[in-house]
């Protein structure tokens, strides 16, 4: 391919290749911009019915007009080679993130939520992937939103036109559904399947399943357990055993209703999610909706505190969100004065940055109540212990912000308390005392 020319375009080096194309970093000159080139190679072209899916993967992105889908530029045939121009991406794919380790499971759930909502749309325009996999991720540099792409082996199921062998199995075996490892019609809930296995390779650092040969993982597939998440992961044991059920009608019955089950886990005080099997889905890719059982059940400030005594019943339960407030006033008519006692829990920074903009609101309807009537706040984190740093460092930063808890700190007694299961007790700091001094150092509670 080193002697590949397309009128337009000036190829820069290669960025990588499959069993049908390779795919050039290039130069659009029309508008002087990179993009990424996908050229189907020759030998390929010339089998019955390849350059008519090449072809058809383009006019299939086209249409699904998308933020995490990725932009098809151009199209076309020049030279005897068929191409096709997409936007280029420098944030990396989602292989190479899981590789690095790290991920938490904010971003892990993050990721899948925004390809689902990508799914959603496709599906919409009777579209079914087939090859959801950390390859076909990308990132964008800028706001690294993550970026469906290859719709190679997408199946449209409103054309008649048949690309692949009746019967035969498409896609990657290690996040292959079991209807698609047998070789059987598949609808979108196929495409969850595969998502569920990228969750479950992002969450533990593997996937679900792993063999040598394609025919075992297969297998596997089709008829081992569900695995298990660590203990440590276990808030989202049921949502891994709703994508990975082996059966489709046991599965979310769309995307939207994945991305319902993803925002209870992420939203301020996430409720844990206690599934049933859902209904089936209609033939096709109807999106009727079936919610998910939700457990309504939040702890409330003094159920928290019992929780964090009992470590070994919370370890054995996993990951148990809450955010919890709780106002009480004292004093006579002139001198009444308002304490307030907050607290909540956060598996990661990305959580208690979520966490904490929940925890402004509550301040601004507490200060906007009570005015210069509010004198105290206790607050209480339930954190991991490798971010109980951060945490300090951005309250401790707090003063400089114009936010709601950066009036607090001007006005009231604010004292921190940071713990975690192994910890119950933690650390306590003086943010800010009734005169105003500056906050001590942090010091160790005994027990």
């Amino acid at each position: 391919m080193s002697a590949v020319q397309i009128p337009g375009y000036t190829l820069k080096k290669k960025l990588g290749q499959g069993g049908m194309a390779a795919v050039f970093l290039a130069d659009q000159e029309s508008f002087q911009r990179n993009v990424a080139l996908k050229v189907m190679f020759p030998q390929i072209a010339k089998e019955p019915g390849f350059a008519d899916r090449f072809l058809q993967e383009a006019r299939t992105v086209a249409r699904l007009t998308h933020p995490h889908i990725i932009v098809v530029h151009d199209v076309g045939v020049a030279n005897g080679l068929h191409y096709f121009a997409m936007e280029y991406h420098t944030g990396n794919d989602l292989t190479h993130r899981i590789r690095a380790g790290g991920m938490t499971a904010y971003q892990a759930l993050t990721i899948t939520r925004q390809i689902a909502d990508a799914l959603a749309l496709a599906h919409d325009n009777q579209i079914i992937h087939r090859d959801i996999k950390p390859d076909n991720i990308l990132f964008r540099a800028h706001d690294d939103a993550a970026i469906l792409t290859d719709f190679g082996i997408a199946k449209s199921l409103d054309s008649n036109m048949q690309l692949t062998q009746l019967g035969s199995a498409v896609g990657t075996p290690r996040y292959m559904s079991p209807e698609q490892a047998r070789g059987q019609t598949v609808d979108g809930r196929t495409d969850l399947y595969s998502l569920g296995a990228m969750l479950f390779e992002m969450l533990t650092g593997h996937p679900p399943y792993q063999a040598d040969e394609a025919l075992a993982l297969g297998i596997k597939h089709c008829q081992d357990p569900i695995p298990r998440l660590p203990s440590e992961l276990a808030r989202y044991q049921p949502l891994i055993d709703r994508l990975l059920a082996k059966e489709p009608k046991d599965r979310h019955p769309d995307a939207r209703a994945l991305m319902a089950d993803i925002d209870t886990l992420l939203k301020p005080g996430g409720k844990s999610l206690s599934i049933d099997s859902g209904p089936a889905a209609p033939q096709g890719l109807s999106l009727s909706s079936a919610p998910t059982q939700i457990s309504q059940a939040i702890p409330s400030l003094s159920e928290a505190q019992s929780a964090q005594r009992n470590t070994k019943a919370a370890t054995a339960k996993g990951y148990t969100p809450f955010f919890t407030t709780e106002e009480t006033l004292s004093g006579g008519f002139f001198s009444k004065s308002s304490q307030m006692k907050a607290a909540f829990s956060c598996e990661d920074y990305e959580e208690f940055k979520k966490q904490l903009g929940a925890l402004q609101e509550e301040l601004k309807s507490w200060l906007e109540t009570r005015g210069k009537k509010a004198k105290s706040l206790h607050l209480s984190i339930q954190a991991h212990p490798w971010i109980h740093g951060r945490i300090r460092e951005v309250l401790g930063k707090s003063k400089e912000e114009n936010s709601p808890l950066a009036s607090v700190l001007d006005q009231a007694e604010v004292i921190l308390n940071i713990h975690d299961d192994i910890n119950p007790i933690g650390s306590t700091i003086m943010l800010r005392d009734k005169d105003g001094k500056p906050a001590p150092a942090p010091t160790k509670a005994e027990g």
